[in-house]
């Protein structure tokens, strides 16, 4: 018994001296840890049936583990490896599987006859880490594994077995087997035995869980499942820690076997496997849950590429199993003239054709009143329906009210899909239909089928002149007369639309310098009233601000080029409104149109040295026969923009998740996403790159 108290002693006071001559491995950060061993990894190019050697391992330990319960307690716990049939989740090696004998029996030669100890397992498992520099992470933990199960599982086997034959009660006196097997002896190691025991369970169930990452990651792609990357980016250091607790494993084993009485608590290498095993579970179980997610996301996309009716889409998309708010309306609601869609009522929109309006729960009243306007013309024919989606991400009672009170103020006759909460159906609209707060109009017909991921912009332009609000329908309006609707649309109490029928020139011009648009009205008025000129040509002025309320008239024009930018698909329109752009905070701007047809654009200072230089050209229009006042003037707009040569400049307004998804106010007192700028120069010399013709 003093003995015994003397070892314990002097295995204290080593413990103490480690301590005191170098870190703790236990206390050491995991950066640090990585750093150390990340050198020994050189790389990962052996070939090795990882598969099929840890397919071996589990086959070996599981019964051995078993098999020690049953000898130590006194249990008669049975376990299915011993009649060859793989336990669920399990599988044998393949059939051509050749086990690497020879790195196991120099990985158990190793780890034999050490002393248990902290400062002896990190010295070993540094030193196995070098052998292995050439193989994979969950190789080298396998294969560790894998050499201890060499010596474990047989010595457990032989235990099991002593008496049955000469051959292995020889074996069995080799490995020492009677010195632990009797009564005595089982008494004596009994706590020993099973902390070993367990932490062998632990450590293998550590390493089938870095197994189980990486198969997720071989089959997944970080860029769907992100949580993958950070769950395997720390799978080196958790092999560290499996073989270190394999080694001090195999440490406390042969103490056992030799019967040293060295009985004292294994170190605490236990609660450190207890714990990665715990965070590799988690990890695990959320990589999966991102798995199903990713695989159920896809089956959604692949069914809404080729639904089989409109009415499928809705109970697919807004009324799926994970919506936890599809139900009967509140009572709040019940006496709005708004229609609330459940899933019980979803064949009301059956064989029509539907507008989807996603939005927050901020519309503006000007988006609202173009909808109860498109939904008094759409309604006469009862082909066309108009739902609006609400897309918030957790519906609480506080937005829940703002709901209820946005449908009462608003009084929206069209239907609704009331608290609207399905995870899977919002990742889609975000992803596929590009919701980024700022509202959209989805365009299905009776089939499903999507006409228009985003009509919005157009209906916002040309009110119900863009229906049915069809790509379509979207580029010819815009090849006939996307600058004119831009501004005749916000414009009351003008002669445009006359102008436009009788297909006259209109100059429109406006800008930041109320001298420049002075002198510009008086350049085109001399040129409009010039007897020779008006005779043979009809020109009209139109001033963007001007004739109307101002700077609230110029901001209605930009805002609508602005969206016009990201939406329109044709190459010629994109370059005019980035032209348009580009003069917005100039002195000023022109545009000239002939009837609803823009003829071209240019800087109003360019614009008035022309002007101011008609009574020099303007014999070219009398004498002409092959050309017209148009081309002239662009003729005599390039001859001077040449001498300047302008720089291309303009900053977009987009919340469409460039740069940035979003940013939220930082003043505390405001709840807003931010606005977010874009700019965007060239000064047509010095860059390095260019564009694609």
């Amino acid at each position: 018994m003093a003995s015994n108290k003397k070892l314990k002693i002097s295995a204290v006071q080593t413990f103490i001296n480690v301590h005191e001559s170098e870190p703790s491995v236990l206390n050491m950060p995991n950066e640090e840890i990585k750093k150390k061993i990340c050198a020994t990894h050189t790389h990962s190019d052996r070939d090795i049936n990882v598969a099929s050697l840890f397919a071996v391992v589990r086959n070996i330990l599981n019964p051995a583990i078993v098999a020690v319960e049953n000898i130590v307690m006194g249990t008669k716990q049975a376990y299915v490896g011993e009649l060859a049939v793989p336990a669920k989740g399990e599988s044998g090696p393949e059939a051509s599987f050749i086990p690497p004998l020879c790195i196991l029996k120099e990985l158990s030669n190793e780890m034999a006859c050490k002393n248990p100890g902290e400062e002896t397992a990190q010295k070993t498992a540094m030193s196995i880490l070098k052998k292995l520099g050439d193989y994979s992470w969950d190789a080298k933990a396998v294969l560790t594994l894998a050499a201890f199960a060499l010596d474990y599982g047989e010595f457990w086997h032989l235990a099991q077995s002593h008496s049955l034959n000469q051959l292995t009660k020889s074996l069995g006196i080799l490995k020492r087997v009677p010195i632990v097997l009797p009564r005595p002896g089982i008494e004596k190691y009994k706590y020993a035995i099973v902390q070993l025991n367990n932490l062998i369970r632990e450590t293998l169930n550590v390493v089938e869980c870095i197994f189980e990452l990486e198969e997720l990651l071989a089959k997944n792609d970080f860029k769907d499942v992100p949580t993958l990357s950070t769950a395997t980016d720390s799978i080196s250091v958790e092999v560290f820690w499996a073989i270190i607790s394999v080694v001090d494993c195999m440490a406390w084993m042969c103490c056992l076997i030799k019967d040293e009485d060295k009985t004292q608590e294994i170190l605490p290498f236990a609660g450190k496997i207890t714990s990665i095993l715990k965070s590799l579970k988690g990890q695990i179980a959320l990589c999966k849950g991102k798995i199903d997610e990713k695989e159920a996301f896809l089956k959604l996309k692949r069914f809404l590429e080729s639904p089989p009716n409109i009415v499928e889409v809705f109970k697919k998309l807004f009324f799926s199993e994970d919506s936890t708010y599809s139900r009967e309306p509140t009572n709040n609601l019940k006496q709005e003239t708004i229609n609330i869609l459940i899933s019980d009522k979803v064949e009301e929109v059956k064989e029509k054709d539907v507008l989807l309006f996603f939005s927050d729960l901020d519309i503006s009243k000007e988006d609202v009143s173009i909808l109860k306007r498109i939904y008094e013309e759409i309604s006469r024919n009862d082909q066309y329906k108009i739902v609006w989606i609400p897309i918030v991400k957790q519906w609480e009672r506080e937005l829940q009210n703002k709901f209820e009170q946005l449908v009462h103020d608003c009084k929206m006759k069209w239907y609704v899909v009331q608290y609207f909460s399905s995870t899977l159906g919002i990742k889609y609209i975000e992803e596929v239909w590009q919701f980024k707060e700022r509202p959209i109009i989805v365009v299905l017909n009776s089939q499903g089928i999507v006409k228009h991921h985003d009509a919005f912009p157009m209906i916002r332009t040309w009110k119900i002149d863009a229906f049915p609000f069809t790509v379509e329908r979207e580029t010819k309006l815009f090849r006939e007369d996307w600058f004119v609707s831009s501004i005749t649309n916000f414009v009351d109490g003008t002669d445009i639309q006359t102008w436009i029928k009788e297909g006259k020139y209109i100059f429109f011009f406006g800008g930041t310098d109320d001298q420049w648009i002075t002198q510009f009205r008086e350049k085109a008025q001399e040129m409009k009233n010039d007897p020779d000129t008006s005779a043979r040509i009809s020109i009209e002025l139109f001033g963007v601000g001007q004739n109307g309320k101002g700077k609230d008239d110029l901001d209605i024009f930009w805002n609508k080029i602005n969206d016009l930018f990201f939406h329109t698909k044709l190459d010629t329109q994109k370059k005019e409104i980035q032209n348009l752009l580009s003069y917005k905070d100039d002195k000023g701007w022109v545009v000239l149109c002939k009837g609803s047809r823009l003829v071209f654009s240019g800087y109003g200072t360019t614009f008035v040295t022309v002007l101011g230089t008609f009574k020099k050209w303007k014999n070219e229009l009398q004498t002409s026969t092959t050309t017209d006042f148009e081309v002239i003037l662009k003729e005599k707009y390039k001859e001077i923009e040449k001498t300047g040569f302008p720089c291309c400049d303009f900053t977009i307004k987009t919340n469409a998740g460039w740069v940035l998804e979003s940013l939220k106010c930082p003043d505390p007192d405001c709840p807003k996403i931010m606005e977010m700028y874009v700019r965007f120069k060239c000064c047509h010399e010095g860059h390095t790159e260019k564009a694609v013709p």
